[in-house]
């Protein structure tokens, strides 16, 4: 890890972009041989390339002709993109950050914000009950490019005031005539978990003449199982000390702040994959065609995560000794916990996930020499199931443990806790203290119909084209959580091999680089599921069982979730209808063109709740409307140097689940937490310029700059002596509002491009830089005031990014080394708590890949691919100044071996 060296990256920077802004003059020379900007592009037309080169230029060319200012990435062949998940794909964008967990890249922020719509050949799609796709779920082998929009036009649905993510799908009329057949197959094994990983596809299509006309079918799948194993040490939750602890604790130490938990923990699993996707074209003629499409893209994870945990808090008779501080005073670094029947032992969670993502689709285009015409209609049907078995175990017998925040026996100064009196070994220590089983379905039916039309008024003339259209959504989502919990204490504490399934027990070890790893025991999940009406038995038994709860009871065969925490149902309606114009002018020869347009959206419907068994049906109704105009201009200085101007305004609505009536009460602490059904959209404006410059095939350089100034972000807060409609008296609540304002600013730089200058095979190198800095992050949330955070307090955005690749192409030999840093970012923010002094942030994280490819015949790709190859890890911590390490989560080194054909 290192930090970002703004003035040595600004300087290599400055010199690739020389480099490839001389590159057109340099060969110039060489051949010497001048030519026109219009005889470089007729050379363009004719060239033919392929591959790594094939898929820079195609990506250049949609951003340069683009009405939004955006970035691409291309298959450089039928079923190859350059990384596995559209998510690992877009992490070398300019302006993309992404996570990573569970083995593969996991959630995507654009330019600092997290609030994306992701669409499906233009059209947008969802899952479950959320407002976006999971971009993990769609596999790199069906894809034909990826957009990734930082503004919208009036024509594009609104929504993902961060940027919307497109992913285009192969159809049939895009290949050539004829059959076209291809296919991959690739394992990819880590070094963490030892797991191996296969991913396999194939397409089969065909694109043919009949007297009706030019038919063409596609067929196209797609099966991967992602098998990982992750390693983490952390702890949870800082806040100051309260009951047994607090008056255990120094007169002098009443004040200091400690974590929630400390923990070990593995994660592993399998995520497996089968997608597909079939398309029928029929062009009748030249003006008009018809698509039914069908796609699928399903997921089926198990998941299972096994901690050793040591709980800080909520210990009775506890005594604290040996503390220690860290460097700020104030924040607990070290101490002894005595006492009995402490808090600590194993945790595991065994989950089981599901999820199904159906699209049906059926478009009809009618072209003729001055209106277009086009129409579609589409279904989306998803479901998302979990269902989980989760076991809390205790140590009877520990009569003290020992933590440390900042320990020297762990690598990278992780946390470490050490027991006394426990041998992690004697599996008859090991007594049952909780278990839990639950489940949570999600359902979503959504049918969406548009129609667009389009007017070419002239070539030459102010007005280039009017465009027009409408577009009406209807969906109805669901949800419904429901669990069940008993727990054995006291008189009724039952040793683990005496509960139902305790015969059969899984060893549980971590290995975490130079640190003495321990290995502890738990149930095993088949011996769960085999014993499972022995163990509701054993739950439902007064003479055995301490307490129990939850929305569902023991006695029923599944968990009742009818009237879970955050079951709701929904309907949503929209109705938008937009215009645009393009036009085009010269101003002192400078031709100048581009698009403005308005968009107006009405949403309606309503949320259904039921808090209790009893309570009546609360219905909270949805109704707004939006106007939001766009407008760019594209000021073409030369033929290959262009400044792009946008503004854009868009909306983000509430998600289902935040915006409900739903609430959860304990009369016992009179708190609870739940929705909130008057949640409003978050609206926002962006100005954005891009300076561009294009040269030769697939050169590129960019210099853009952003304002982007949302109102009404949404985030949690804790609200006090508050009252709940329904319920008597006041509460202390935890549910979602609209925050206040907020600004993001910042800058990007990209450069792209081949070294054709050069002499002999050095022509065939090539290389690619992006950075982005995101000056501003900026949101009024509730409970920081004018002393908080500063300027840049939002949730994951991390002030620098940036992307190094050199890479070498032949048509048989292929080469790539990529390099990927992400600064520091807020992780959470903790803004009920000391003026979110104690947010979660993530350190600096990089990575570097590389990827050999060797063609022997046309038809056939061996390669050969690294990640992370210097095995970086990520690591956390507790406040902007690392006021407590949180903790280190190992990342994986992967080595993957695949082989493409096409025909």
């Amino acid at each position: 890890m290192h930090p970002f060296n703004t003035k040595k990256w600004m300087l290599a920077a400055t010199g690739l972009a020389v480099v490839m802004y001389c590159t057109p003059a340099l060969a110039q020379s060489a051949n010497d041989k001048p030519t026109t900007p219009q005889a470089d592009d007729d050379k363009e037309t004719v060239v033919i390339v392929k591959g790594l080169r094939k898929s820079l230029q195609s990506a250049a060319q949609k951003k340069r002709k683009a009405g939004q200012i955006l970035e691409a990435i291309d298959a450089e062949d039928v079923g190859k993109l350059p990384d596995n998940n559209v998510v690992e794909a877009i992490s070398r964008v300019t302006g993309v950050q992404i996570t990573r967990e569970r083995g593969e890249g996991g959630s995507v922020a654009i330019r600092g914000m997290t609030d994306i719509q992701t669409t499906l050949n233009g059209n947008a799609t969802s899952s479950g009950t959320g407002r976006a796709a999971s971009l993990n779920d769609i596999p790199a082998e069906l894809l034909k490019s990826v957009q990734v929009y930082k503004t919208r036009t009036a024509d594009q649905v609104e929504g993902g005031i961060a940027g919307t993510v497109n992913v285009d799908l192969r159809r049939p009329l895009d290949l050539p005539k004829g059959w076209t057949f291809a296919g991959s197959a690739r394992r990819v094994y880590s070094n963490v978990g030892d797991t191996e990983s296969p991913y396999y596809s194939a397409l089969v299509a065909n694109r043919f003449l009949t007297d009706a006309g030019e038919f063409g079918f596609l067929l196209n799948f797609s099966h991967q199982k992602n098998n990982y194993g992750e390693q983490y040490i952390e702890n949870e939750t800082p806040r100051e000390f309260w009951g047994a602890e607090l008056a255990a604790l120094p007169a002098d130490k009443k004040t200091i702040v400690g974590v929630y938990k400390m923990r070990y923990g593995v994660e592993r699993g399998f995520v497996e994959r089968p997608s597909y996707n079939a398309a029928l074209q029929w062009k009748v003629n030249d003006k008009l065609s018809f698509l039914v499409e069908a796609s699928g893209f399903d997921s089926e994870e198990h998941r299972q995560m096994d901690v050793l945990e040591a709980r800080l808090k909520d210990i009775a008779n506890v005594k604290i000794s040996n503390i220690t501080l860290m460097p700020d005073g104030r924040s607990l670094k070290s101490a002894t916990f005595s006492g009995t029947d402490l808090p600590i032992g194993p945790w595991a969670n065994d989950q089981a996930i599901t999820n199904e993502n159906r699209r049906l689709n059926f478009e009809v285009n009618y072209n003729t020499d001055r209106w277009s015409l086009n129409a579609s209609v589409y279904k989306d049907d998803n479901r998302r199931d979990m269902q989980w078995y989760r076991q809390t175990i205790r140590f009877t017998d520990a009569t003290s443990f020992f933590v440390d925040m900042d320990s020297d026996k762990t690598v990278e100064g992780a946390p470490y806790v050490e027991y006394t009196g426990v041998n992690l070994a004697d599996a008859s220590s090991y007594y049952m203290r909780e278990f839990e089983n639950g489940k949570n379905f999600e359902e979503s039916e959504e049918v969406v119909w548009q129609a667009n039309a389009t007017y070419r008024a002239s070539d030459d003339k102010l007005l280039r084209s009017v465009q027009f259209g409408l577009r009406h959504s209807d969906r109805s989502t669901s949800n419904a959580y429901g669990y069940r919990y008993a727990g054995f204490s006291g008189a009724k504490a039952v040793k683990l091999a005496n509960f139902p399934s305790g015969s059969v027990l899984d060893a549980v070890s971590i290995k975490v680089p130079g640190f003495d790893s321990p290995t502890w025991y738990r149930l095993n999940l088949n011996s769960i599921i085999d014993n499972f009406d022995a163990i509701r038995a054993y739950a439902t038994d007064p003479n055995k069982v301490s307490y129990s709860g939850g929305s569902g009871g023991w006695g029923d065969s599944v968990v009742t979730t009818e009237t879970g925490f955050g079951s709701f149902e929904a309907t949503e309606k929209t109705a938008a209808v937009y215009a645009q114009f393009t036009y085009g002018f010269n101003i002192a020869s400078i031709p100048v063109d581009g698009v403005i347009g308005v968009r107006n959206t009405h949403t309606w419907g309503s949320s259904t709740t039921r808090n209790s068994p009893t309570a009546k049906p609360v219905v909270a109704p949805i109704d707004y409307s939006d106007a939001l105009p766009s407008a760019t201009a594209v000021i073409h200085f030369t033929p290959k140097l262009q400044l792009r101007l946008a503004y854009t305004e868009n909306v983000q609505r509430p998600g289902f689940g935040e915006a409900t009536s739903w609430v959860s009460l304990n009369n016992d602490c009179r708190c609870g937490w739940g929705g909130n059904a008057a949640l409003l959209p978050n609206h926002e404006t962006s100005y954005d310029a891009s300076l561009e410059y294009y040269f030769g095939r697939s050169g590129l350089v960019s210099l853009a700059t952003y304002l982007k100034k949302p109102d009404g972000f949404i985030t949690w807060v804790h609200e006090v002596n508050v009252p709940v409609p329904g319920y008597e008296g006041l509460w202390t609540v935890d549910r979602p509002v609209n925050a206040g304002p907020g600004e993001f600013q910042g800058y990007e730089f990209a450069a792209q491009g081949f070294f054709d200058f050069l002499p002999g095979k050095w022509a065939n190198f090539g290389a690619s830089l992006n950075a982005t800095y995101n000056d501003k992050a900026e949101i009024l949330y509730p409970y920081l005031n004018d002393t908080g955070l500063g300027d840049y307090n939002a949730v994951g955005n991390s002030k620098y990014t940036y992307n190094v690749a050199l890479y070498y192409e032949t048509p048989q030999l292929g080469a790539r080394i990529a390099y990927n840093y992400r600064d520091k970012y807020r992780d959470s923010a903790v803004l009920d708590y000391d003026q979110g002094r104690y947010s979660l942030y993530v350190d600096p994280t990089s990575r570097l890949d590389a990827s050999l490819t060797w063609t022997p015949i046309r038809q056939l790709t061996l390669s050969v691919e690294g990640t992370n190859l210097l095995e970086n890890n990520t690591k956390r911590y507790w406040g902007e100044d690392n006021l407590v390490p949180m903790g280190l989560r190992v990342q994986a080194r992967t080595i993957q071996i695949g082989a493409r054909f096409r025909y």
